[in-house]
């Protein structure tokens, strides 16, 4: 990789076989790197464990999704180590994310809140690390015509981790935390030194390019090159542009950071992630026990919200590539994601007690396909709004943001929730209703205002687009 911070890619020349198993290496390390939408799973046991309000275990939450928002810490690594050094140190992170918390669970209290918050933000970096050493080393030896769909394969296990860490909650006990934080501990550094040991014999040796952008080629290749790798998220044509059009050229962040459309998307997504995931994914088991749903049954939910999370990202990235050529921009799938959590938030709003219970695993679902289908829709918006220009760290802008966002959404939830459960007087928890109305109706608000935001950027796009297509006319009339 490139050590002036800039990610690169390669035009693959090595043996099928080391792109196959680098493939399903990266999905294993997705599946590895996910693990904070399964927190769910275990909150329940945590909160009566350690005797922590809603508001303090969505904390604990929000600490983890801080550590997967600062993802650009290990991206920065791998620009200057490579998948080698960034998996080494996502090993290592984990290794002490998961036995500090397995200690701490050993303690009066656990510890504390900002305890636990800062082991488990621990875990949550050294997963996100996992994660990207994984998709990124995918990402460049993908052949060009494959990069998409060799993103959209290990982008859709990472959707799938709350499914397998579910499992795998399981497997050490449904009511042993200890063992579940040291085995998962164990997994996943074991998963973080073998990627350190394997990843550089399955990279095939590669002309190198920047990824996310098709670069001039110099005099003394221009005759023998391999292809270049495609944009993010499209396919672009074998046959090189004829030599009289010029290339555009690179956009500077700068550039991009003084952008309107930049910032409409990145709010109206940072919205809609907030909701989803300091809402609806960290209380997830809490809003099953507030609605009378049995433990066995809200560990399928878990499962089910994973599988959705899963198919949104998968569904998302065909439907970008295939209703593009039929002028829908990639920017208006957010609208559709947008109504979707809308249409959730308000059913679980107005619906009577009575039919909450069986409404919420459709709202989940609903939501969690809406919200992994944003995060397939951020980086292909980015990488084709911007010329491909610093996706990665666009991508690492928004997943920061996010951090910030559900920390906040999460705090007010978890207070909304305490405020009801000291009224009813019967300890920590909450039961009915009530308990969640407040924040779903806060939740439906800020999904319309994103969806506002949403139109308006829609509205930027194709004005900017109307623009260029006058300029070309009157440049060849002039």
């Amino acid at each position: 990789m490139s050590a002036k911070g800039e990610t690169s890619a390669c035009v693959p020349c090595g043996k099928p076989w080391r792109q196959v198993l680098l493939l399903l290496l990266g999905t294993w390390m997705a599946l590895c790197g996910g693990s904070l939408y399964a927190f769910s799973r275990f909150e329940v046991q945590i909160m009566s464990h350690c005797g922590l309000s809603a508001q303090q275990l969505d904390v604990v939450y929000a600490a983890g999704q801080a550590g997967v928002g600062l993802g650009i810490i290990p991206g920065t690594l791998y620009d200057l180590r490579g998948p080698a050094g960034t998996s080494l140190y996502g090993a290592v992170f984990t290794a002490a994310g998961n036995l500090g918390m397995s200690l701490m669970l050993q303690r009066d209290g656990c510890g504390g809140v900002s305890t636990l918050a800062l082991w488990y933000f621990l875990v949550q970096q050294g997963s996100v690390a996992i994660f990207q050493a994984g998709l990124f080393s995918n990402i460049a030896q993908a052949p060009p015509k494959m990069q998409g769909l060799v993103t959209g394969i290990v982008s859709s296990g990472y959707g799938l981790s709350a499914a397998f860490v579910t499992l795998l909650f399981s497997m050490f006990g449904d009511d042993d935390l200890d063992r579940y934080f040291k085995g998962t501990g164990l997994i996943f550094s074991f998963t973080g030194l073998a990627a350190a040991a394997l990843m550089p014999l399955l990279h095939s040796k590669a002309h190198p390019a920047a990824y996310g952008r098709l670069e001039e080629a110099s005099k003394d290749e221009a005759g023998h090159r391999s292809p270049q790798p495609t944009l993010y998220g499209r396919q672009d044509e074998d046959s090189p542009a004829p030599a009289k059009l010029p290339k555009s050229a690179p956009m500077t962040r700068s550039e991009i950071l003084c952008r309107a459309d930049f910032w409409l998307f990145l709010l109206s997504f940072v919205l809609l992630q907030a909701i989803g995931s300091g809402l609806y994914i960290a209380n997830l088991s809490l809003m099953g026990d507030s609605f009378g749903i049995s433990a066995d049954s809200r560990a399928t939910y878990v499962r089910a919200v994973s599988y959705c999370n899963c198919l949104g990202r998968i569904g998302s990235g065909l439907a970008m590539d295939a209703l593009e050529m039929r002028g829908v921009h990639r920017s208006d799938h957010i609208l559709i994601t947008a109504c979707g959590v809308i249409v959730a938030s308000l059913a679980l709003l107005l619906l009577p007690e009575e039919a909450l219970a069986s409404a919420l695993l459709p709202a989940l679902g609903l939501t969690a396909a809406a919200y992994g289908a944003n995060w397939a829709i951020m980086p292909s918006y980015i990488a084709k709004r911007f010329q491909g220009s610093h996706v990665g760290m666009m991508f690492n802008i928004h997943s920061g943001h996010i951090a910030l966002a559900v920390l906040l959404t999460s705090y007010a939830v978890g207070g909304l929730y305490d405020a009801q459960a000291a009224e009813q007087g019967q300890g920590a928890f909450c039961r009915g209703g009530v308990c969640w109305r407040t924040s779903f109706g806060l939740a439906a608000g800020t999904e319309i205002f994103a969806l506002a935001v949403a139109l308006v950027l829609m509205w930027k796009v194709r004005h900017a687009q109307d623009e260029q297509r006058c300029s070309k006319v009157a440049a060849t009339k002039a």
